[in-house]
């Protein structure tokens, strides 16, 4: 299991909107640090395997190993192509004990049964349309049965397929992020100033389209403390969260998420997405307050499958 020697965990994202991708990834490291230090294990050997983004150097930021490849298609990835691909090579070169796929099962399609490891994997709200994917000559259709465990990490939405459920996955624990005090001070903030934190991480130009609705908050008093990580930004904004009486960002799972796991008074803006509704995140989840850190329920199972 993870605990009597060192695992090596690969987690692996195709995902190119945003930096909930990489987010995630850092999530699961940050679970797999924390059962470490409480004694529990020991520490994995842990790398992410993402698309080259402009999110992809957060991974350093935390300390934690990143190889980025570059977008690949059915020409490199298909049946009899896929050995000389980016993604193949960085997962086989790593040779992982746990292969953690985030989502994009389709890159993975011609060659994740023959992976001899352990894969898990992550899937959340998506269109039921995402489980297969037309090709010009072939459809390719999610094998649930190449994987040894599939997880739904949000609420309100079923798969297709046998799955089990976990709470959403969160970048840091209740108890990692900074005391009112200590936050406040961190970013130059008065107690009594209204603060609002305006984070927008996704696809280019949507936080500024989203501050033409929000701006009118400076004019009524507002610190507006605006972030984006493309550009360094605050990162991992929730460990600020305790200064900002208010927070405004997209509806994009990782921000969602945060915003409900640490109970903070938020805006959320959706945006369209190819297979996520935003909107109906909002719609059905705005009352739901995760009980547990999903990342450490995740590390839980990831353990058991090692035993």
């Amino acid at each position: 299991m993870l605990g009597s020697y060192p695992v090596r965990v690969l987690f692996c994202s195709s995902g190119v909107a945003g930096s909930g991708h990489v987010a995630l990834g850092l999530s699961l490291g940050n679970a797999l640090r924390r059962r470490a230090r409480a004694g529990r294990a020991a520490e994995a050997e842990y790398r992410l395997v993402c698309v080259d983004s402009p999110f992809a150097p957060l991974a350093s930021r935390l300390g934690f190993d990143i190889v980025t490849v570059p977008p690949e298609g059915e020409a490199e990835l298909g049946p009899g192509a896929y050995e000389g691909s980016a993604l193949y090579r960085a997962i086989v070169d790593y040779a992982p004990d746990l292969l953690v796929v985030d989502l994009f099962w389709f890159p993975l399609d011609s060659f994740i049964a023959s992976l001899p490891c352990r894969k898990v994997l992550l899937i959340r709200q998506v269109d039921p349309r995402f489980f297969t994917l037309p090709l010009r000559d072939r459809e390719l259709r999610l094998r649930p049965g190449d994987y040894d465990l599939v997880l739904r990490t949000e609420p309100c939405f079923e798969t297709p397929f046998p799955s089990e459920e976990i709470d959403p996955i969160i970048i840091l624990d209740r108890g990692e992020i900074m005391g009112r005090d200590e936050a406040l001070a961190d970013l130059g903030l008065a107690p009594d100033e209204r603060a609002c934190l305006f984070a927008f991480n996704g696809a280019e130009g949507e936080g500024a389209l989203a501050w033409k609705s929000f701006s009118y908050l400076e004019d009524e008093g507002w610190r507006v403390v605006r972030s984006d990580n493309r550009s360094g930004g605050l990162f991992p904004a929730a460990r600020w969260f305790n200064a900002f009486d208010l927070v405004v960002c997209g509806a994009g799972y990782s921000a969602f998420w945060e915003a409900r796991y640490f109970g903070k008074e938020a805006c959320f803006v959706p945006y369209p997405r190819r297979f996520e509704d935003q909107a109906r995140r909002i719609a059905l989840c705005s009352d739901y307050t995760p009980a547990n850190n999903g990342a450490d329920e995740l590390v839980d199972r990831l353990s058991a499958l090692a035993e």
